[in-house]
């Protein structure tokens, strides 16, 4: 089972769960709380557990369940782009976006300011 997918996918629990929170969101709070539980769980008993053994299957079990789930709630309720807004803010970009590396339109912009 990989780890970090688990990792990833309770990633995006977390940032829905943070978007949600911020708008005072819907009443499927309680089901995201319990898809984030599961995925914690089968990730922390897939870390101890190794492949083939009846824990790191309960895992695999936990992690196909919270993951359809979770692509349900993703599919009814929010965009990525909101979640990746949330998740830009929590990690301290002020504006919700990640600000560009570079600005491959600077140069332009400043071609035509000059005229």
């Amino acid at each position: 089972m990989p780890l970090e997918t688990l990792r990833d996918l309770l990633g995006i629990a977390r940032a829905l769960y943070a978007a949600w929170s911020a708008s005072e969101g819907p009443i499927e709070m309680e089901e995201l709380r319990g898809i984030g539980a599961e995925l914690r769980d089968a990730y922390r008993l897939a870390a101890r557990s190794k492949p083939g053994t009846t824990a790191h299957r309960a895992a695999w079990v936990k992690a196909e369940r919270a993951t359809r789930q979770l692509g349900d709630l993703l599919g009814d309720f929010t965009t990525v782009k909101s979640l990746v807004g949330t998740t830009s803010v929590r990690l301290g970009f002020s504006s919700g976006a990640a600000k560009p590396f570079y600005d491959r339109n600077a140069k332009v912009r400043a071609r035509r300011k000059r005229g």
